[in-house]
Parts: structure tokens; sequence; C-alpha cells
């Protein structure tokens, strides 16, 4: 039977894909590490890492493992933070993944949250919707921010709203579309864009919209973060579309209009379905959503 230890030192071998630095993050000598491995490999009878003498690479096997060791590791903490809760209050680590767009009220949130909570560890990681929903399915974040809902057929997330907001263009304080309180859609046709990377939900909300509208812009720049957006339509060289909480904070001075039609983003907050929330995250999920009959077994 594979033990836990074993699926840890193959999980950091794994995300390394270099032995000594596995070995270094785990805190044991190189030579162990790798003789831990090879017994792994012997006892299911195959190969999990492809080795040379320049690189390391996951099998098939090896990658389908990750997938399991990813998920079974996780488990086994979540266990282990639903004991500490039921045995000391509510206490335990919790892993936040974070829509950038929702960082401010987040922050906000999470004050109020750890100053009731003391005992709660909150770890934060900032990502786009596409790599949190990877990343919850895999069992490595606890909860997480989207910036819109999980698709409809994927039942492996539970998911509550945490409002809608309208994305607004944001563009410099002199030049087209400067002081203008509304803007059409179709008025954009042609113009500089700031577009956001791959797996952006907010972009795929934009894209959507101007498809919808008939509308090509030209994509000059491509960024993943808000602010590098707003720094860039401040100074005139593209327009940026982003959510109005965003567009509106302290920032590069810019002009704010609405859209017409507005596009609208969702942002959720998303936890695997498949596993009861220890005391912890269930604190925070409630906390965060006001409803604690979203938390229930």
């Amino acid at each position: 039977m594979i033990s836990s230890r074993q699926l840890e030192y193959f999980q950091a071998v794994a995300r390394e894909l270099h032995f000594t630095r596995a070995a270094e993050a785990l805190r044991i000598a190189q030579p162990a590490l790798s003789q831990q491995i090879r017994k792994l490999e012997r006892q299911l009878g195959l190969a999990l890492f492809e080795r040379n003498n320049h690189r390391v690479a996951l099998t098939p096997a090896g990658a389908a493992l990750l997938e399991h060791a990813d998920r079974i590791l996780a488990d086994l903490v979540s266990v282990e933070d639903e004991m500490l809760g039921w045995a000391a209050g509510v206490r335990g680590r919790i892993r936040l993944g974070a829509a950038r767009g929702l960082m401010g009220r987040l922050a906000e949130a999470l004050a109020v949250f750890c100053g009731t909570y003391p005992a709660v560890e909150v770890e934060l990681r900032e990502l786009n919707t596409e790599e949190m929903s990877a990343a919850l399915h895999a069992g490595r974040l606890d909860v997480a921010t989207l910036a819109a809902p999980p698709p409809p057929g994927d039942r492996r997330l539970a998911w509550r709203s945490l409002g809608d907001e309208p994305l607004v263009l944001v563009t410099a304080a002199e030049g087209a579309f400067a002081g203008r309180e509304q803007v059409r859609l179709a008025e954009l046709d042609g113009a500089d864009l700031v577009v956001y990377a791959s797996g952006s939900a907010v972009g795929a909300i934009v894209q959507a919209a101007l498809a919808e509208a008939g509308v090509s812009v030209h994509a000059r720049f491509e960024s993943r973060e808000y602010g590098t957006a707003r720094a860039l339509a401040s100074v005139g060289l593209a327009a940026a579309i982003m959510p109005r909480s965003v567009a509106v904070a302290p920032g590069p001075p810019v002009s704010v209009a609405s859209l017409d039609p507005e596009p609208v983003w969702r942002p959720t907050l998303a936890w695997p379905s498949g596993r009861r929330p220890a005391p912890a995250l269930a604190a925070f999920i409630g906390f965060m959503t006001g409803d604690n009959s979203a938390i229930s077994p």
C-alpha cells in the first residue's frame, strides 16, 4: 500500500522536476529521496519519471498519480484541520484563491474575518479563474473567489454569488471618449484595447460582449493585471475594460464611462463540493456569503 510519505516525496519531485530541489524542499538528503522514488516505482511496477542527464519528466503514469496525490494529500490536510477545529474551536488553515478584481473588497473582508477568527491562518494566492478552478479540482486550494460562476456541468464545485458588477471603459483623461458618461460598444470598433491573458474570466466576458456587438478591436497590449491595464489607459496608449470598483479605486487618473450594452461580471465564492468543509473553511464560507446553509454537508 502506498503511504502518505511516499506520495509527499513523489509530489515534491513531480512539482520540481528536479531531485535536488525537491530534496531541499523536503529537507532530506537527495540520495535518500531518489531511493524512495525508486522504491515506489518498484512497488508499483512502472516508471513514474523519465530521467536523463539533462531533465526529469513525468511519464503518463506519473501524471495520473500526481492528480491522485494532490487530492489525497489535500484531503489529509483537510481532515487534520477539521479535527483541530472540532477539538479547539474554529482554527486551522484556509488556502484561498483570489480574483484580481475582488482584491479591494476581499482585503477588507479578510481584515474582519481574521480579527474574528484569529486562530485561522489564511494563505492567499492571486490567480486567474482558469488557474483557480484547476487548483480547486486538484485540491491545491480550499476556496476561491472566481470571476465567474463555474460551468453549469461542473458538479465538483459548490458556489455562491458575491453580487454582480458592471464592466466599464477606462481611457485617458484627455482624448477619445474622455469625459463621456456612456460609450456604445459599437464605437470601440478599431480602437486600441488592453486585453487580458488567456484564462481570465473577465477577459472572456469582454471578448464575448465585443463579438456580440460585432466589434473588432486592436489588441495592442495583453496583461494579467488591471493595474497595468489602467496605467496604459491613463497615458493614452490604449483603452481598457474592467470592473467598475477597480476603475474608480485610487490609482493613475483615468476617465471612466459605462458601456452600452453593459457587460457584467458575476464573481462567486467556490469550493469543492465533494468534501465537507472543515470548521475554519465553513466559517469563512458563511462569513463571505452570509448563508450558513451553503455549508451544510
